[in-house]
C-alpha cells in the first residue's frame, strides 16, 4: 500500500497545480483569487495564474468521504464503513469497521451506537478517528432490501460456516465458500452472532460483505440507484467507485485480552492507513484539526508528498497550498493566528525539522496556521 502512497498524494494535488490550463482556467481564476481574498496578511496581489511562481495560491478540496452505517430491525448498528474517493471521483476504497472495536475505553462501536444521538456517535467516531466525514448515511432493513431488488444479484465469500447448536447438536446455517444471498436475507446474515464465532471471524464475514457488494457495482447499476435513492452524496460515492478500482483495506485487528467479541486496533497503524486512505480529512470536530496554509519557499519542492503528510499527522487540515512570494527563504516559518492554536503550531514545528513558531494575532484568518518551508527543512 506505501507504494502507491507518492502517485495518490500528486494525484490530489493534480486538480491544483494544473486548472489553469485549458478548459479550467476560470476555475484556477475562481481559486486563486479565492486564496488571495483570505489569506492571513489580507493583502490583495495581482492573480498569479502559474503553479510554480512565486506568489501562487490554490485551495486544496478534501478528499470526499462518507461514513456508511447499516441498521438492524431495533435501529441498531450491524454493520459500518467509511468510503472515500480517488481524485476526480474515479475509483475508491472503503474501511470496513468491526461493530465490536472499541473506540471508548468500555464501549464498542455498536454500544456507543445504542447510547447516543446519531449526531454524537457520529462526532465520537470522528475523534476516534481524528478526521470528519463529508457526509453519512445510515440505511435501514428496508432501505437495503429495496436497493437489491435493483441492483446485481450478491453473491459473497464465506471463510469458514455459520454454525448454531441445536439441542446441542450443530446446525450448519450457512455453507462456507460461495453463497448467494437474496435481498430478504442480507440482514439476517449480517446480523448472525454465535459464541462460536470469534469477533475477528465476524469482522472478516462482513468485510467481505462490503467488498461483494461495491465491487459488483456497475455505472448503470449507480445511475438507476440515484432514481431510486435521495442521498445524493451517498449515490456521489457509488458512481465513483463503479468508475474505477475499488480497493478494500486490511486492518491489523487483535482481540482484547479474555475477550472473545471485543477487538482493537494498533494506533499507529489505524493513523497510518487514515493517511492514505484519507490524505486531505476535515476536522471530526469545530477546533478539532488547524487549518494550514502551506508556502513553499524555496521552489520546486515536492510539498505533497513530503510536507502534506507530515502536518496531516500533527492536526492539520490542509486549505491552501501555493508558494512564498519571493523563493530563497532559508528557514522554515510557522506562523498562528490565536493563541488557541499554539499546541498545533507546536506540534508542527515538531515534525518539520528546524522550523521556528512565531505569533501574529489576527481577529479573522480563513487559516489558523501559516508553515513556509524554508531551505533548512530540506538539509
Amino acid at each position: 500500500m506505501s507504494g502507491n502512497r507518492k502517485f495518490r498524494w500528486w494525484n490530489w494535488l493534480l486538480p491544483l497545480a494544473i486548472l489553469g490550463l485549458g478548459l479550467a482556467a476560470l476555475l484556477l481564476v475562481r481559486d486563486a483569487t479565492d486564496a488571495i481574498l483570505e489569506s492571513a496578511d489580507g493583502d490583495f496581489t495581482e492573480i498569479i495564474l502559474d503553479p510554480l511562481a512565486p506568489g501562487f495560491e490554490s485551495y486544496v478540496a478534501s478528499t470526499p468521504t462518507h461514513l456508511l452505517g447499516l441498521q438492524g430491525a431495533n435501529g441498531e448498528l450491524v454493520s459500518i464503513a467509511l468510503l472515500a474517493l480517488f481524485a476526480d471521483d474515479i475509483g475508491g476504497t472503503a474501511i470496513v469497521f468491526p461493530v465490536d472495536l472499541l473506540i471508548a475505553e468500555d464501549a464498542s462501536i455498536s454500544e456507543m451506537y445504542l447510547t447516543v444521538s446519531e449526531p454524537e456517535f457520529i462526532s465520537e467516531l470522528g475523534r476516534y478517528l481524528n478526521l470528519g466525514f463529508n457526509a453519512s448515511s445510515f440505511i435501514t432493513e428496508e432501505d437495503l432490501v429495496e436497493y437489491f431488488q435493483v441492483a446485481t444479484p450478491l453473491v459473497v465469500t464465506l471463510n469458514d460456516p455459520l454454525i448454531e447448536l441445536d439441542d446441542g447438536e450443530p446446525q450448519i446455517i450457512y455453507e462456507s465458500g460461495e453463497l448467494a444471498l437474496p435481498p430478504s436475507e442480507i440482514y439476517s446474515y449480517l446480523s448472525w452472532e454465535s459464541d462460536n464465532e470469534s469477533g475477528y471471524n465476524k469482522w472478516l464475514r462482513h468485510k467481505n460483505f462490503w467488498e461483494s457488494w461495491l465491487s459488483s457495482l456497475t455505472t448503470d447499476e449507480a445511475e438507476t440507484l440515484e432514481n431510486e435513492w435521495r442521498e445524493r452524496e451517498l449515490n456521489r460515492m457509488f458512481r465513483g467507485i463503479s468508475s474505477g478500482i475499488l480497493l478494500i483495506q486490511n486492518l491489523n485487528l487483535f482481540e482484547v485480552q479474555d475477550s472473545n467479541k471485543y477487538l482493537r486496533l494498533e494506533e499507529d497503524f489505524l493513523s497510518a492507513l487514515l493517511l492514505e486512505v484519507v490524505p486531505f480529512p476535515i476536522a471530526p470536530y469545530e477546533n478539532g484539526r488547524a487549518k494550514v496554509k502551506l508556502l513553499d519557499g524555496i521552489g520546486g519542492i515536492d510539498m505533497v508528498n513530503t510536507f502534506v503528510p507530515k502536518l496531516v499527522s500533527a492536526g492539520g487540515e490542509i486549505k491552501l497550498i501555493g508558494n512564498a512570494q519571493q523563493f530563497g527563504v532559508p528557514k522554515t516559518l510557522i506562523t498562528y493566528y490565536d493563541e488557541a492554536y499554539l499546541n498545533f503550531a507546536e506540534a508542527f514545528s515538531t515534525a518539520i525539522a528546524g522550523s521556528s513558531i512565531e505569533f501574529e494575532p489576527l481577529s479573522e484568518s480563513a487559516v489558523d496556521v501559516t508553515v513556509l518551508i524554508g531551505g533548512n527543512s530540506l538539509e
